[in-house]
């Protein structure tokens, strides 16, 4: 059976204090020109908390971003991607934390 459900790959990025200046506006450049044009890949949304003034909305984080994958399988197959390598080795030493939440898409709710 073909996995047809879509995957939301939603990613919290915290930087460290020594963080090179304008690593979010190159993180931002390199998902519109790079993560946007992996196979697969539909929709990438990336950017600063809004800063939201409600008790349950956590402004902590420095960067957010989230890809819609067509499909798991495609998730899945994103793990391993050149282009996540490349993001994680040129990225990476800026953050201090990381979490990801990934979410299937509900169908027939």
């Amino acid at each position: 059976m073909t996995d047809l459900k879509r995957l939301m790959h939603t990613v919290v990025f915290w930087f460290r204090v020594d963080a090179p200046p304008g690593t979010a506006a190159e993180m931002a450049i390199f998902y519109q020109q790079k993560i946007a044009q992996v196979t697969g890949v539909e929709q990438v949304f990336v950017g600063p908390p809004a800063g939201t003034d409600r008790d349950v909305v956590d402004n902590t984080c420095q960067w957010m971003s989230s890809v819609v994958f067509e499909s798991e399988a495609v998730a899945t197959a994103w793990q391993t991607d050149p282009v996540h390598d490349e993001f994680r080795e040129r990225f990476g030493p800026a953050f201090e934390r990381v979490v990801v939440y990934d979410t299937i898409e509900a169908q027939g709710v």
